[in-house]
């Protein structure tokens, strides 16, 4: 018997996610609830039922994830607040909202996980950090199983690691993009087309993580900027611009923001 799972939210990151399942989303029946019908024209591809209004058909999850914008949690909780029972178990992708802010908000008292990953677990190379009460000594065996198909779980002790997770790992690929548009850019400026930059920027961000993979970063530096070489010219001017002192303060900001994201 398939087990029934219920996603409130059709973004981006619900897309990534559906992506990571892949063939498996025929293991399971998968329900997407979003009030913006346009949706729906994004999600034919998967094995999905989509509804675009809270229905009785989200009572037979057992298993419901909330991908929504933090500023929405409060009706969010309030619309499902109805269809759960006490099996159901909650999973929050929302930043910033914490499990005592959503538990507070339901009528059952139930199992309610935070989560943070983020885009890259759209082609299998994802974490998903979680945050569960301390009374909930391990993940049910049906939810472990459920999210190990597209995401590598690691549970984090407190909900500010998750904080400080949001800013360093769920943000995280937005900051290797913006160096890659820095990059890409420059090869543009320097007389190259659009297509051979983005080519070129592209295979070069790819085969770098490569090498990072299986080899050590400070040892990798050293190989590569030879002394009096162009790349120590470059690494000086980054170093000089106190660039590493520029990218640290931007993730302690996003890390501030994600503890009081409403405001709060």
């Amino acid at each position: 018997m398939r087990e029934n799972v219920t996603i409130i939210g059709a973004g981006s990151l619900t897309l990534s996610i559906l992506e990571g399942i892949g063939k498996s989303t025929g293991l399971y029946n998968i329900n997407v609830v979003d009030i913006d019908r346009k949706k729906v024209s994004a999600l034919k591809k998967f094995n999905v039922q989509f509804y675009s209004q809270y229905t009785r058909e989200i009572s037979k999850s057992n298993i419901i994830m909330l991908v929504t914008k933090p500023k929405d949690y409060v009706r969010v909780i309030k619309s499902i607040d109805p269809y759960i029972s006490n099996n159901t178990i909650v999973l929050s992708f929302m930043a910033g909202i914490k499990t005592r802010q959503i538990q507070e908000l339901l009528t059952q008292k139930i199992i309610v996980v935070r989560c943070m990953t983020n885009l890259a677990i759209s082609v299998g190379h994802a974490f998903l950090f979680y945050f569960v009460n301390k009374s909930t000594k391990s993940l049910p065996n049906k939810l472990s199983k459920f999210l190990s198909l597209f995401a590598s779980i690691k549970r984090c002790l407190s909900e500010n690691n998750i904080d400080k997770l949001t800013a360093l790992y769920g943000s995280g690929p937005a900051y290797y993009v913006f160096f890659n548009n820095v990059v890409k850019n420059t090869y543009i400026q320097m007389g190259f087309s659009k297509k051979e930059s983005e080519l070129y920027t592209n295979s070069l961000m790819l085969g770098s993580t490569n090498l990072i993979a299986s080899n050590d970063s400070l040892d990798l530096l050293k190989s590569i900027a030879s002394k009096g070489g162009t790349t120590e010219v470059a690494l000086s001017q980054l170093k000089k611009d106190k660039v590493d002192k520029s990218v640290n303060k931007a993730i302690q900001e996003a890390y501030e923001r994600s503890k009081k994201i409403l405001g709060k």
